[in-house]
């Protein structure tokens, strides 16, 4: 149902302050502690402003984060543009930091509308609404916000009775909080536009390694997978939704011919689970204008590729393939529901290797069983598997997780674990390890992986014949050196 809105305003921002992955529902991190991840485009704030646009209202998109910005400039943008909704994207580690601003922003114009979006709402307590900072706060959207900010919108405005029938969110009524079930999933995902370039600044998200800008377009939303430390699942579901390959090539043609982007990052939960589709979408590009003309990535899970399949993925662009390698350890394997082996992560990265694909390898450290034999187990076959790039996390029991649930339950976490992010072991879910000596140990390794002579021998030999490369792995090798040695 679309409304005469009589042009309402939305502000929609990603708010100054440290950079983190605001888009994420998983991988909620720190950008500047990380060694891998860099900023990627706001695509939720790009759907929203699609969204609104397409039922009448009038948008102002900021990424004040990535811009640098400060709050003086938010304030600033406040004061001229006079928003009467303010949509703002939040994460489990920067939310109180963000509520302290919106107390800023509702100095200034007193009657706005605020929402939060972000995985911290999804299965949200009440310990965390008692905070009085949310007192500020009308709507809180914990699931797929592409699907909900229009309704929610609309029904605030207009007709307010139908806000409780509106799935994953959390709404205020007579000064109480109040949450909706998450159970709908839109099946179409096609439906949805495609984000809004335009209002966007594209040139703040680049690709690593060459400097050029680079889009994320979401591929697909659910994981069948039960891994005990991830989000997924419960936000996007179990079953997974693909959009067609037609409306993937079209909105990729669209980031090519209208904005200039060539580098795309395929976001799904897990890119390959789908065979047909994936030699689908290779197949397209290689019968399209964008035939060697693009690059892209994706994530994988490690039992389901097969060389075949690699190779149509480096054929049609793919240059990269990132793994949830997580462990060295087949008891932490096991444990944490990864339905994988030591082994299995071994034959996969040589596999794409053999495809002629530069890998990533993601690892997590530090669970509740664990001690500092698994963490060297990990380290070992970090170093076997010797993918070109790695990151290695310490685990996280974000609310909602199967894994905050049982550390719960045991009594293990005594406090709740908002404000933390992946690089900081602050929960105390381990009670057999010192948080500072498990930190320690990772930016250990970490900078040993990096700092090996036939790693570095190999990035030169890999970009002799590209200056700008070589300068870029350059260039996050001295930022590497800062992350590791800041205390």
């Amino acid at each position: 149902m679309i409304y005469n809105v009589n042009m309402k305003k939305v502000m929609l921002l990603y708010p100054p302050g440290v950079l983190y992955q605001r888009g994420e529902d998983r991988c909620q991190v720190n950008v500047n502690e990380t060694t891998v991840n860099t900023v990627r485009a706001c695509n939720d704030l790009g759907y929203a402003s699609s969204v609104l646009k397409k039922r009448g209202y009038s948008v102002f998109l900021k990424d004040y984060q990535s811009e640098g910005l400060s709050l003086k400039n938010l304030l600033d943008d406040v004061e001229s543009q006079k928003p009467d909704v303010v949509f703002l994207s939040t994460t489990n580690a920067t939310i109180f930091d963000d509520l302290k601003i919106i107390i800023k922003i509702k100095d200034i114009k007193n009657d706005i509308v605020f929402i939060l979006k972000g995985a911290i709402f999804y299965n949200c307590n009440g310990k965390l609404l008692s905070y009085p900072e949310f007192k500020n706060i009308d709507y809180m959207i914990g699931g797929e916000e592409e699907f909900i900010i229009g309704d929610l919108i609309d029904y605030h405005f207009k007709s307010p009775a139908y806000i409780p029938r509106i799935n994953g969110i959390i709404y205020k009524k007579d000064g109480q909080f109040y949450q909706t079930e998450n159970n709908c999933f839109v099946e179409d995902l096609d439906s949805l536009p495609f984000p809004d370039r335009e209002e966007m600044n594209n040139d703040l998200y680049l690709i690593p390694d060459t400097g050029e800008k680079l889009a994320t377009i979401s591929t697909s939303r659910g994981c069948p997978s039960s891994c005990i430390y991830c989000l997924s699942p419960q936000i996007s579901g179990r079953k997974i939704r693909i959009r067609s390959v037609k409306n993937v090539m079209q909105e990729m043609e669209e980031c090519y011919f209208k904005f200039g982007i060539r580098n795309f990052f395929f976001k799904a939960d897990t890119f390959t689970m789908n065979r047909a589709w994936v030699c689908e979408l290779c197949n397209s590009i290689l019968d399209s204008k964008l035939k060697g003309k693009i690059r892209w990535f994706a994530n994988s899970r490690v039992n389901t590729i097969d060389l075949e399949m690699l190779k149509l993925m480096k054929k049609s662009g793919c240059y990269l393939l990132a793994f949830g390698l997580e462990s060295g350890s087949n008891e932490s394997l096991e444990k944490m529901k990864k339905n994988t082996t030591v082994e299995m992560n071994y034959n996969a990265v040589q596999l794409a290797k053999k495809a002629g694909l530069l890998t990533v390898g993601f690892y997590i450290i530090g669970f509740p069983w664990e001690d500092f034999s698994h963490f060297e187990m990990t380290k070992k076959a970090m170093f076997k598997n010797n993918t070109d790039f790695i990151e290695l996390h310490i685990a996280t029991p974000f609310v909602g997780t199967p894994l905050y649930m049982k550390l719960k339950e045991e009594g293990i976490i005594k406090e709740e674990i908002y404000g933390t992010n992946h690089y900081t072991c602050t929960s105390g879910i381990n009670p057999k390890l010192n948080p500072l000596d498990v930190e320690k140990f990772r930016k250990k390794t970490v900078l040993e992986y990096y700092t090996r002579p036939s790693y570095i021998i190999k990035k030169v030999y890999q970009s002799i014949l590209n200056p700008k490369i070589l300068f870029n792995y350059f260039k996050y090798g001295i930022r590497l050196l800062k992350i590791t040695f800041k205390k």
